[in-house]
């Protein structure tokens, strides 16, 4: 790779850590906790290990020993909730966009013992079984350009809200209380909009669309969703009928299905076959999703749309499909930046890592993201931006007659942990050597998987063909 692009894709990473190191600056009122802020972050985006304990951070760091980064999380004076709300303006800076959804969801981090705040015996989506583990409901930030971790709480089970010895250990304070994961969903939601931060929508599985109050709130606010709902799910037809939407599926004529994708992946589009049903509420709908292989493999949404927002069975399609970008936001960060990988026992340093770990990853995510159109790139994206090298150039198959790409089948877009790649390129010393070969795997990498999806796309293209 030229000079110039290497020293455009250094420029580029350093105006976002600039950025972000800006607005986190002021959170902490002494030099000694803002530097070892900064170096728990650089450190967190290093290359991946096993475990992120203040042992491994300080050592990526170039400290002596771990005592700065144990007193960053456990004894420095600084407000991890000053610090959250300084990282949701950085997001919103770049990726804010009125047609944003946010996505609940929550993660199981699995931990060994019984000191760790919020552990217990619980279910973990991960695993599908009950495993000793924390549970931590998330809301990602979703657009059309990329996404990111935005907001997060702890959930704490019962057993810790009434064992007070316990809660001292753990540090817990005393105004936290018992709260169901809907809960802590719907405080978030209200959270947001009560800041002004710009969405539309709220998409949610099962867990948090059967929460009339998390649903009531999204009204409140005048926010759009599309939530799942368990097959006995009950809503109240145009005719008065009271009936579950499984029953509403036996309703729909054959006519009305439309086959239809919820969003693209690397291995073509996600097809399904999509109706949806009026109810005796002119702003809800019932959506349902059927399998083009299983007919007998539905899902059901309960959507509603504020007075005044125009609906199209499209525009649902496309929020529900936007619920995935939140398992690929626990995927990254627990793959890219450590977000599951502390050692930390206390609500305070739980609490400062897992923020930390979210910034490490939305610069990240914004350093990846797909260009905004011209006319409505945000403030902050003006000037000197992402690289032209770093956007998806890879061609994708218009018909099943189409001939393979030849030697060049371009470049997908840049994706989170290349992105971490390319910032340890530009941010580690080394030499130019060791620098252009990376950039050259860096390609390599791009291309070989633009190849791919190039099949991927064609092999679904001749396969619907055939049927």
């Amino acid at each position: 790779m030229a000079a110039g692009a290497i020293v455009e894709d250094g420029t580029w990473l350093d105006r976002l850590q600039g950025e972000l190191r800006g607005l986190l600056a002021p959170v902490f009122a002494q030099a000694r906790s803002r530097l070892a802020a900064f170096a728990y972050i650089g450190a967190l985006l290093a290359e991946p290990g096993d475990r992120r304990s203040c042992w491994q951070l300080a050592e990526r760091a170039g400290h002596p020993t771990p005592r700065r980064m144990q007193a960053l999380l456990a004894e420095h004076a600084w407000d991890w909730t000053a610090a959250l709300a300084a990282l949701q303006r950085f997001i919103l800076a770049w990726l804010g966009d009125p047609g944003a959804i946010v996505v609940l969801d929550e993660t199981a981090e699995l931990k060994k013992g019984t000191a760790t705040v919020g552990v217990g015996r619980q279910h973990a989506g991960i695993t599908g079984q009950v495993e000793n583990c924390q549970t931590v409901v998330f809301a990602a930030y979703v657009t059309a350009r990329a996404h990111t971790l935005f907001d997060f709480r702890l959930y704490l089970p019962k057993q810790w809200c009434g064992d007070e010895q316990r809660r001292q250990r753990a540090h817990v304070p005393d105004d936290v209380e018992f709260a169901t994961k809907p809960a802590l969903g719907t405080a978030m939601i209200t959270a947001a909009a009560d800041a002004g931060a710009p969405f539309a929508w709220v998409a949610a599985d099962e867990v948090y669309g059967r929460s009339g109050k998390l649903r009531e709130a999204c009204q409140k606010d005048k926010k759009g969703y599309v939530v799942a709902v368990p097959v006995n799910f009950t809503v109240t037809l145009p005719s008065g009928r009271k009936t579950a939407v499984a029953a509403v599926a036996r309703l729909i004529p054959k006519a009305a299905w439309e086959t239809r994708s919820c969003g693209a992946g690397c291995k073509g589009h996600r097809d399904y076959a999509w109706a949806w049903a009026a109810t005796a509420s002119r702003q809800h709908w019932v959506l349902i999703r059927r399998s083009l292989t299983d007919p007998s493999d539905l899902a059901f949404f309960y959507c509603h749309a504020p007075e005044g927002r125009p609906v199209t069975l499209p525009a649902l399609v496309a929020v529900a499909g936007k619920r995935w970008p939140v398992e690929e936001c626990h995927q990254q960060g627990k793959g890219q930046t450590g977000l599951d990988q502390h050692q930390v026992r206390t609500w305070p340093s739980f609490h400062r890592h897992t923020v930390l770990s979210m910034c490490a990853q939305a610069l990240l995510a914004i350093a990846a993201a797909r260009p905004a159109p011209p006319a409505t790139q945000p403030p902050a994206a003006s000037g000197t931006g992402q690289p032209a090298a770093w956007r998806d150039t890879g061609k994708l198959p218009a018909t099943a007659g189409d001939r393979p790409p030849g030697h060049d089948p371009g470049l997908v877009k840049v994706s989170v942990p290349e992105a971490r790649r390319l910032l340890r390129l530009a941010t580690t010393p080394m030499t130019r050597a060791a620098r252009d070969l990376g950039y050259t795997w860096s390609r390599w990498r791009r291309r070989h998987q633009a190849r791919a999806r190039w099949h991927h796309y064609y092999a679904q293209l001749k396969g619907s063909r055939v049927t």
